[in-house]
């Protein structure tokens, strides 16, 4: 039985350093009026590290198959690259979410190569919670190693079991 979205249930943005913030995207192209989405704007030329730590409340019952981290991007430009690297770990009730334990996950690149186009990555995680956890996912836009998205990007964040 695979499962999800799951959105996020905290998404805290402060330790950024103005690097992200939330926002809606909307296409220059939005004739059903309807293309509004909101998530997590990440700015142009990302010049810093912007880490964006998430929480997701796990399901009483989890479902089967591998879990992944859903990442759709926009952004409003016809090049560029956007990085980012996810970070993931369990904690139980009782315990500090402070000090859980996270494993990192392979870097993530998206390509723009056409405006308004809603772009998709499925990243496997390592972390296998169980009954009423809470999954923590820490993302981290990575300025160096190729991050060349001229235009202010839009992210949004999901957990799904395949």
């Amino acid at each position: 039985m695979a499962g999800g979205g799951l959105l996020p249930a905290s998404i805290y943005m402060g330790g950024a350093s103005g690097n992200v913030s939330p926002a809606f995207y909307i296409p220059a192209t939005n004739t059903s009026s309807a293309g509004a989405i909101e998530g997590v704007a990440v700015i142009a030329s990302l010049a810093a590290p912007a880490p964006v730590p998430m929480q997701f409340n796990m399901p009483e019952t989890i479902p089967s198959g591998q879990l992944k981290l859903r990442t759709l991007f926009w952004a409003n430009a016809t090049s560029g690259n956007a990085l980012l690297t996810p970070s993931d770990g369990v904690t139980s009730p009782g315990s500090n979410i402070g000090a859980t334990s996270m494993t990192t996950e392979p870097l993530i690149t998206f390509a723009s190569t056409a405006a308004d186009i809603m772009y998709e990555n499925k990243t496997n995680l390592t972390a296998s919670p169980t009954s009423n956890q809470m999954l923590s996912v820490l993302v981290t836009f990575a300025s160096t190693g190729g991050w060349t998205l001229a235009q202010a990007g839009v992210f949004q964040f999901s957990v799904v079991w395949e």
